[in-house]
């Protein structure tokens, strides 16, 4: 089976519980004929390191539960870049109509929309709120140098730190309760169809900025409320103000059950003055009329690499980042290639493992000091990886190795 990048995905994860047969299955899928211009993709029959790679999802399903992808490459015209444009010009409302139709007819648990290649969901359909966080906190417990309690780290978490964070995943889902879990939601669409949730980032067209995806990822996530103790419940929920609540749609019933039930509304808190953020800024170069952020190891981790992905520049720079006005329009206008530095080989993959020292040994070209080696960094997609005597490890999207090491100075 061929994949193209930026095939739309209808991602379906099954109730353990669910008994199924192939006649039910093909007609909650929407019919023979609705199916006949698609692509089944059969998760469980994929090497475990397939699925890491194509879309990871352990530990939030549960032995038992099966999962089904409904490829279709003809919704969305190929971004010639997908990196650099995080765009999605297709309307996408009917696709998110049929995912919430087939998680109305089968025995879903989670349904997603997301597309090939690209990180982060247009919409999210589950039947708890704790599965929506559950999810989202994904990046969080496959993430090697994020510890138990959200902090990153400068190293890998030892096997055993790593094993304690796996286990701590389920208990963390207990900290917010439905309510504390939505009160976080805001620049997102919420709605009840019957007993399903819905949460998607489109826009009133059905466009997708994919930079909207990591604001809704982050926010479900709530890393920033973690307990101290997992599964200790949160000491501190968070109220959205009207004006920063999602918007929220409701079927009838659901709208009538809640207004018989509603408390009066208090008046919302005024927010928390921001933390001021950490870490050394970013240098900037302009070389030949583009222009190159270096980061700093401190400013550099997958949510970084994931907003790079997506050009959501805003969520990188700083205004006290050394980049004049002009460069920040540049930036803005035709965005920028970067370096950043990494520690392990491990950070980054080939062929859906992680590099190890020996591949990179054999593979990697060598010139004047500097190996380069074509890698995969998660969430962000192809760069290169340079080993530079005297300075370290880097990766970046400067297509030629050398230059890169000269704008390290």
């Amino acid at each position: 089976m061929s994949l193209q990048l930026d095939s739309l995905v209808i991602d379906l994860m099954f109730q353990g519980s669910a008994a199924i047969d192939q006649k039910a299955l093909i007609e909650g899928l929407g019919g023979q004929d609705a199916l006949e211009s698609k692509q089944l993709l059969d998760v469980d029959r994929l090497d475990p390191r397939q699925e890491m790679e194509l879309s990871p999802s352990m530990p939030f399903r549960r032995r038992g539960e099966r999962r089904l992808m409904i490829i279709d490459d003809k919704i969305i015209t190929p971004r010639e870049d997908p990196q650099n444009d995080p765009l999605i010009t297709a309307d996408l409302r009917a696709s998110k109509e049929q995912l919430i139709a087939t998680c109305q007819a089968l025995p879903i648990r989670l349904g997603r929309l997301f597309a090939l290649g690209s990180w982060g969901d247009a919409v999210l359909v589950a039947r708890s709120m704790r599965d929506l966080r559950g999810i989202s906190l994904l990046p969080y417990a496959l993430d090697p140098q994020v510890d138990i309690d959200g902090k990153r780290r400068a190293t890998p978490l030892s096997q055993k730190e790593f094993e304690a964070k796996i286990l701590a995943f389920e208990k963390r889902l207990e900290e917010l309760d439905d309510d504390q879990i939505l009160a976080g939601l805001s620049g997102v669409t919420f709605e009840r169809r019957g007993d399903l949730l819905v949460v998607d980032v489109l826009e009133a067209d059905g466009t997708w900025d994919q930079r909207k995806s990591i604001l809704m990822e982050q926010q479900l996530a709530a890393m920033d409320r973690f307990s101290m103790l997992p599964g200790a419940p949160s000491a501190s929920p968070v109220k959205a103000s009207p004006a920063e609540r999602p918007t929220m749609k409701m079927d009838q019933q659901a709208a009538a059950a809640v207004s018989k039930s509603a408390p009066p509304k208090a008046e919302a808190p005024k927010p928390e003055p921001k933390p001021v953020p950490k870490g050394p800024p970013i240098a900037a170069r302009e070389v030949d009329g583009a222009v190159v952020l270096v980061f700093p190891a401190e400013r550099f981790d997958l949510d970084v690499a994931a907003a790079l992905g997506k050009r959501d520049y805003d969520q990188v720079i700083r205004t006290t980042d050394n980049l004049t006005g002009q460069m920040r329009d540049r930036i803005q206008r035709d965005g920028a290639i970067w370096i950043a530095p990494i520690e392990f080989l491990s950070e980054v993959f080939i062929d859906g493992k992680p590099l190890t020292k020996q591949e990179f040994e054999r593979d990697a070209k060598q010139d004047n000091g500097v190996k380069s080696l074509g890698v995969h960094l998660p969430r962000f997609g192809e760069v290169t990886l340079l080993e530079i005597a005297g300075k370290g490890r880097f990766v970046t999207t400067v297509s030629d190795a050398s230059h890169a090491a000269k704008l390290l100075g």
